[in-house]
C-alpha cells in the first residue's frame, strides 16, 4: 500500500520538475544553475531532468497533453523565470491529476493522507 504523498513524491514532482526545467531551459535560455536555483533542487538533478533521468517519460507525456495541466506547467514556469512563488500552480496540478483521474493506476489503491 502507498500513500497518495508517496505518488505525489515519487511520480508526479519529478514529472512536473522535468517538464519545468526543460521549458526554462529551452524558453528562457537559462543555465542549469539558474533552473536549480528556481526550482530549488541541485544542478546535478537539474541536469538529470534534463536528460530525461528522474521522470517518468509516460506521466510526463500525460501531463502535458492535459490542456489544464499544460496551462499550469506554463504558469508556474513563468513565475519561477520570474523568481516568484509557483507553489499555488503546483497545488492546482496535483489537484487536476487527482479529479480527472490523470494517472488513476497510481492513485486507485492509495491511501488518503488528507
Amino acid at each position: 500500500m502507498k500513500f497518495e504523498s508517496e505518488i505525489l513524491v515519487e511520480d508526479i514532482l519529478p514529472a512536473i520538475r522535468k517538464i519545468m526545467a526543460d521549458r526554462l531551459h529551452e524558453d528562457y535560455g537559462h543555465t542549469q544553475e539558474e533552473i536549480a536555483r528556481e526550482l530549488e533542487v541541485t544542478q546535478p538533478a537539474v541536469s538529470q531532468y534534463l536528460r530525461g533521468q528522474r521522470a517518468n517519460k509516460k506521466i510526463v507525456q500525460q501531463l502535458v497533453e492535459d490542456p489544464q495541466i499544460d496551462i499550469l506547467l506554463d504558469d508556474a514556469t513563468s513565475k519561477a523565470a520570474k523568481n516568484q512563488n509557483f507553489s499555488e500552480e503546483i497545488r492546482d496540478m496535483v489537484r487536476t491529476v487527482r479529479d480527472k483521474g490523470i494517472l488513476k493506476e497510481k492513485f486507485r489503491n492509495a491511501e488518503r493522507c488528507i
